[in-house]
């Protein structure tokens, strides 16, 4: 039996002091690299800055690395569930430390569980309304004052994943790579306004420039 069915979403504002920033792209994109050297730069230039990611180091997240490193077999839905848990512990974190006035400075949030868990599914006939329905696990968190997705080529990220030793999840696979890039600039497309590109095939130095600058302009 066929039912319509429509959503109308609202994402989460906060109102409190401090900046919520987030790192978002594929694998090897430099999400760490580049988080940790915003958090520097933007210390030494006064700001009460902090790091944090997703999945975290919480026994929640913890379970999550293990599934995808170990590649453990779990529905694609138990895993939403199992991100959605873990983000509720770590909203508590972000917002103690926005309510203290500290830019906090993210490496992954929702979006990711929203690209990975749709490149998850397979056969997925209406992606919008998938979409949307991945995203109601999320309306209950706050999402971010600036989303920066760094933008690299599906090659550069398999060829920085086959010199890197630390890439040995699940979703290290080029098809799911792809896939997982493809969700990517589907949301974008999809709500232009949440996201800014940053072309991360550059130099290091390049990029961490760019994003500086970006982030002086937002905060």
């Amino acid at each position: 039996m066929k039912h319509k069915v429509s959503f109308e979403l609202e994402l989460k504002k906060h109102d409190y002091p401090g900046k919520f920033i987030v790192l978002e792209g594929i694998d090897a994109a430099g999400k760490t690299t580049h988080s940790f050297e915003l958090v520097d730069k933007l210390k030494r230039e006064g700001h009460k800055t902090v790091y944090t990611k997703e999945p975290t180091d919480g026994e929640i997240g913890r379970l999550i690395r293990q599934v995808l490193v170990e590649n453990i077999k779990v529905p694609p839905v138990a895993l939403q569930y199992l991100f959605c848990a873990d983000r509720a512990v770590h909203q508590e974190k972000i917002i103690s430390y926005l309510k203290k006035g500290h830019t906090v400075i993210s490496d992954r949030y929702f979006w990711s569980a929203v690209a990975y868990g749709i490149a998850d599914l397979s056969g997925v006939m209406d992606y919008y309304l998938t979409v949307y329905s991945v995203l109601s696990f999320y309306n209950q968190f706050i999402s971010p004052d600036f989303t920066f997705f760094l933008d690299v080529e599906v090659d550069e990220a398999v060829r920085r994943i086959k010199k890197s030793h630390e890439h040995r999840e699940i979703y290290d696979d080029r098809d799911k790579i792809i896939k997982i890039k493809d969700s990517y600039e589907k949301l974008i497309n999809m709500f232009p306004e949440e996201f800014i590109v940053i072309n991360a095939n550059k130099p290091i130095d390049a990029v961490s420039k760019e994003l500086l600058e970006q982030m002086r302009r937002k905060i």
